[in-house]
């Protein structure tokens, strides 16, 4: 029995420990169930005001963090990042031999200082999201797609393949 084969992947390891990303969580899973009964809860006795976060001048130095979704199927894996408001031509996807940098930048809107903002959740500014290739991703055969501010990447699954480094094209 290969070991290898059995232990989870991280595909995150590589980015810093202080932008931690969101637990993982299991459909189905009992805490899972939990926490969404205590979110509708709450939601239900305190409203809208349940989930208000500060205007983005209360906290300048929250970094954009796309989401990402990781899928592992039998032939490929597919890694998808959500990126609203991202330009094609601001997008970056890059290989180095195992490492994959996703990176970009967010323009904000213009605004005035006569604008009175009294709600915003929106995040601009750079972005980059590095992720870890397992050894069977053969990334030199990656396709990626933008699409209605979704990045989908496709990577084929092979035993044997060649790591190099080059910049993907994005289609």
């Amino acid at each position: 029995m290969d070991m290898h084969k059995m232990t989870p992947w991280n595909w995150l390891r590589q980015e810093s420990n202080r932008e931690r990303p969101l637990p993982q969580r299991q459909p189905g899973h009992p805490l899972l169930r939990w926490e969404r009964e205590f979110d509708n809860w709450f939601e239900q006795m305190l409203g809208d005001m349940a989930w208000t976060t500060p205007a983005p001048h209360a906290q300048p130095n929250a970094p954009l963090r796309p989401n990402l979704d990781i899928l592992e199927r039998d032939d490929h894996y597919l890694i998808t990042a959500e990126l609203p408001g991202v330009e094609k031509s601001d997008l970056d996807v890059t290989l180095d031999n195992n490492m994959l940098l996703i990176s970009g930048s967010k323009t904000p809107i213009q605004e005035n200082d006569r604008d009175g903002y009294h709600y915003s959740e929106r995040r601009f500014g750079p972005f980059q999201r590095m992720l870890t290739l397992p050894a069977d991703a053969d990334a030199e055969q990656m396709n990626a797609v933008f699409h209605n501010g979704v990045l989908s990447l496709s990577i084929p699954r092979h035993e044997h393949h060649h790591q190099g480094s080059r910049r993907i094209e994005i289609h």
